[in-house]
């Protein structure tokens, strides 16, 4: 199994995990064999990129930490979230926001059950639905992320729960921000990024008045774009005065956001993603927190193509839990292919992370 773009799938190829639409609705089955006219619906849907059973990737299996239909929980919450800030002023609203979050935070603890049970495994995201759920997908992945960050620091089971919460939270504010603004392809003008900043002070004043959300999930909500630097917002915070748990929600933010498809962007692997970071690093972000990502990020995920250093190309099979970097290859030569263990071929290294294969 691997994952490939849409711009790779011909005809004939067998779909390895389901997809789903805008509505959460199964839209592709496991096993299904794509026609040409199921590969132009996926497109016209924005489903960038498809999991597939192919002759390269026979026997490579990908196992994914957080069970699919338990993100698909998550997911589904944050839509009706994201939904409900019409009516936010009626007491009504209110209400039934209380009983989403109380929703999604029984969902949070079970997902942290499957984190403490699946503990020696790495994260990496799975593909499930098209670019135009970016915004909902985005905030499981950040909650993910900031819960096993925060679980490899040795924070406790209920302040992991609360640091979920607002990992979730952080971007509800966008569902204030107009869509042109929200959605628009390439950089936004000055004007337009002063609206864009206010969604992290739209997102703590719809859920401040919720007992059910605690004082540090809103604390991450409204300050998880400070930088250590104080060139953030929306206070120009800097240093101590930025929380724990606070760096470690704007650096999965950053990192989700690099490595996901976006409706006006397209994603980068994880390898260059964690390059960018740590270039931000001390100024902007914190060192430590970036290194504790390494520690539960698959930096080469199973069926991820790569280039070695001798100039061959192969895909990820399997990863060394001790070597992240050095994991088992199947090379690709002109004999046929081959499986490579980088722990014990010492004199290759891995190049670069490679989108497809050349024709």
């Amino acid at each position: 199994m691997r994952l490939i773009h849409i711009s790779e799938v011909n005809p004939g190829l067998k779909v390895a995990k389901p997809i789903y639409d805008s509505k959460l609705s199964l839209l592709v089955q496991k096993d299904t064999s794509l026609t040409s006219q199921l590969i132009e619906k996926l497109k016209s849907i924005d489903i960038r990129h498809v999991y597939v059973e192919d002759e390269i990737s026979e026997g490579i299996i990908l196992e994914p930490m957080i069970a699919d239909v338990l993100k698909l929980q998550a997911i589904t919450m944050m839509k009706q979230l994201y939904e409900l800030q019409d009516s936010i002023s009626s007491e009504k609203s209110k209400q039934v926001r209380e009983d989403h979050i109380r929703s999604l935070r029984r969902i949070i603890d079970d997902i942290i059950t499957e984190i403490y049970d699946q503990y020696d495994k790495k994260y990496y995201s799975t593909e499930l639905l098209g670019a135009e759920m970016y915004h909902y997908d985005h905030a499981v992945e950040v909650m993910i992320l900031s819960v096993l960050i925060g679980k490899k620091m040795g924070i406790d089971r209920e302040r992991l729960i609360k640091l979920g919460m607002g990992a979730i939270l952080a971007d509800i504010g966008k569902s204030k921000v107009p869509p042109e603004i929200l959605n628009k392809k390439g950089k936004l003008e000055p004007e337009e990024f002063e609206v864009m900043k206010k969604h992290v002070e739209y997102g703590y004043d719809m859920l401040k008045e919720l007992v059910e959300l605690s004082p540090l999930s809103r604390q991450i909500i409204l300050l998880h774009h400070e930088k250590l630097d104080g060139s953030g917002y929306p206070n120009g915070f800097n240093g101590d005065q930025i929380p724990l748990l606070v760096r470690i929600v704007t650096i999965c933010d950053i990192f989700s956001a690099i490595v996901s498809d976006r409706t006006y962007n397209n994603r980068i692997s994880v390898d260059v993603a964690i390059e960018i970071l740590r270039t931000a690093a001390p100024l902007k972000l914190d060192g430590d927190i970036i290194n504790y990502m390494l520690q539960i990020v698959d930096i080469y995920p199973p069926g991820t193509l790569v280039e070695l250093s001798t100039g061959i190309l192969g895909i990820v099979v399997t990863n060394n839990a001790s070597a992240p970097t050095r994991p088992i290859l199947r090379i690709f030569t002109e004999s046929g292919n081959e499986d490579v263990d980088l722990m014990k071929d010492l004199t290759l290294f891995i190049k670069k992370v490679i989108p497809k294969l050349p024709q």
